[in-house]
This record gives structure tokens, C-alpha cells and sequence, in this order.
């Protein structure tokens, strides 16, 4: 098994790599700032999301994710501006990558929604570690110590939503294809391509279907991800996703109100049932996600004109 993993991070470091490499979360209809900067502030709250990600359960040097995500909306004048934050953490056997980005969005209301055009920029970290043994001795392209380098980070996106109805979103990250170099290293990162949409439809008062699909290319491969999820008396939600050729994942979740009703709270599991050849080594991949929302909308100010004249 360790042969495979270093296979795989033999053909990631010895040569120019052009594979969709972003790490992927089932769960990515409740965070999209990751893929889409114009999501930053998309609601009236101040929301922060953590994603854990265990993927391949079994399989030695398996993928291991961790994703946080923060925003909020900000009123300039009479102009909203959405921010948020990035965290992305991801090893792969002896690869690891750190992603940290920034993100801005200029809001504007639109028909009954609201559109969101964004910007992020930040540091993309890769590492391949050393402390392997090679089954390809002697051979100059592949590493015999640590090799690590960094490379500036550029990404866009629209998202357009109604809340409570429906969004809807396109974007691209890593737009200036960064070349991380080292020694014995060479690893360029492909432009990704995300297109993404959900639907909120009240069957009565205590059950939402929710349907949602992500698709996602480099321009050399694709996936597309589509998930349905009913939520009930707007607290429990259960639902499966279907991941073409590589999963499918049932999820649940639970969410609740903070005591003072300034805000909510998130929680969800799923559980990714591998059904590539994978499965062969394999016993699923667990994902954890915790949410948060806090109201950061200051009260309207409530203003009274008294005339002598109309008493």
C-alpha cells in the first residue's frame, strides 16, 4: 500500500501535474466561500464554518482535509460589502497543502435577491516531505529531503441568492495557475471551474426539500456532485448525495437557535460510501462540519417627531 501512496506522490512531484487537485467536501452546500468569493456576505449574519474531512478510511497515506471558513456582510455608506476568510489544510501521504485566503464581494440587491461579485487572493503552500523510502533510486526527479515552496493565489466569483428560495453560483480559483518549484520539484496548479445552484421547496410547514448539484472541472477532468436534503420543523435535516463515479453519501444534521435568538448554530455528518475501485482498500471516508451565525445587523434606530401643533 505505501508503494501506491508513493506512487501518487512521485507522479504529483517528479513532473507538471494537471489533475483536479483541490480538496473536495461533501458537505459543501452549507460553506461555499471555499470555491466562490461571492458568497462573502451573504447574509446578515457573521458566520463561521469548520469542515474535517477523514477521507478513505483504511487506506495508508489517506487524504486528510480540514476547511475553515469566516464572513460577514460590512454597510459602507449606503453600499454593502461582503469579507471573509479562508483556511484550507490538506495532506495527501508525504504531500501536504496549506491554502490561506482573503476574500471581498460588493453586494448588490437584485430583483427579490441579492448578487454577490467577488474577489479572493492569498498563499498557496505545497510540501513533499522526504522521509520515504523511494522505489526509484537514483532517479534525480524525485526528492531526497523535504521540498516545499509558496506561490500568490487568485480566485472570482458571482453567486446570486434568494434567501430562503434558491442561489446560484459560477467561479474559478487558482486563476493565475501558480507554479510551485523546489528541488527535484515542479508542481502547477490548474485553473478550477465551479457552477453551482440549490432550491428550497416547502412541502408544508414542517418539511423543506432542499436540492442542490456542484459541478466542478480543470478543463481535463470534471465531477459533478448532486444532493437532496429534507429538513424537518426546521431543526433535523437527513439527505444523500450522489458523487458520479466515485460515491454515495447519506448525511445528517441538526440546527438549532442561540437562547437569544441573535443567532444559530450548525452541526452535520456524513459519510462517504466509495464506490471506485477504491472500495477495494477502503472503509468509507467520514466528514464533520460545526457551523455558527451570529446577528451583526445593529437594531433600526426608532425616531419620533412630536409637532406642539398635533397633540
Amino acid at each position: 500500500m505505501k508503494k501506491i501512496i508513493t506512487s501518487v506522490i512521485l507522479a504529483i512531484g517528479g513532473f507538471q501535474a494537471f489533475a483536479q487537485q483541490d480538496p473536495q467536501f461533501s458537505q459543501q452546500m452549507f460553506t461555499r466561500l471555499s470555491t466562490n468569493a461571492g458568497f462573502a456576505g451573504a447574509s446578515e449574519y457573521l458566520c463561521a464554518t469548520v469542515m474535517n474531512r477523514q477521507q478513505w478510511v483504511g487506506f495508508d497515506g489517506a487524504p486528510k482535509s480540514t476547511l475553515v471558513t469566516i464572513d460577514a456582510p460590512i454597510k459602507i455608506g449606503e453600499h454593502t460589502i461582503g469579507v471573509g476568510a479562508t483556511i484550507i489544510a490538506d495532506k495527501l501521504g508525504f504531500e501536504s497543502t496549506f491554502s490561506g485566503k482573503l476574500a471581498a464581494a460588493y453586494r448588490k440587491n437584485i430583483g427579490p435577491g441579492n448578487l454577490g461579485i467577488g474577489l479572493d487572493f492569498g498563499i498557496l503552500n505545497k510540501a513533499v516531505g522526504g522521509n520515504f523510502i523511494s522505489i526509484q533510486q537514483g532517479d534525480n526527479l524525485i526528492p531526497q529531503a523535504s521540498v516545499s515552496d509558496k506561490a500568490m493565489d487568485l480566485g472570482f466569483g458571482l453567486h446570486y441568492h434568494i434567501p430562503g428560495k434558491l442561489y446560484a453560483g459560477i467561479s474559478g480559483v487558482h486563476l493565475l495557475a501558480p507554479k510551485l518549484e523546489g528541488t527535484n520539484l515542479q508542481y502547477l496548479m490548474a485553473r478550477h471551474w465551479y457552477v453551482t445552484a440549490g432550491y428550497e421547496y416547502a412541502i408544508n410547514e414542517m418539511l423543506t426539500v432542499r436540492p442542490n448539484f456542484l459541478f466542478k472541472t480543470d478543463g481535463a477532468s470534471s465531477q459533478l456532485d448532486v444532493n437532496a436534503n429534507v429538513l424537518y420543523n426546521n431543526m433535523v435535516w437527513a439527505g444523500l448525495s450522489f458523487r458520479l463515479q466515485d460515491a454515495i453519501v447519506p448525511m445528517l444534521g441538526y440546527q438549532g437557535t442561540l437562547a437569544n435568538g441573535k443567532g444559530n448554530y450548525r452541526i452535520g455528518y456524513a459519510y462517504d460510501l466509495t464506490i471506485s475501485n477504491i472500495k477495494q482498500y477502503s472503509s468509507g471516508t467520514h466528514e464533520i462540519m460545526l457551523g455558527f451565525c451570529y446577528n451583526i445587523t445593529p437594531p433600526k434606530k426608532i425616531t419620533r417627531y412630536k409637532n406642539p401643533r398635533f397633540l
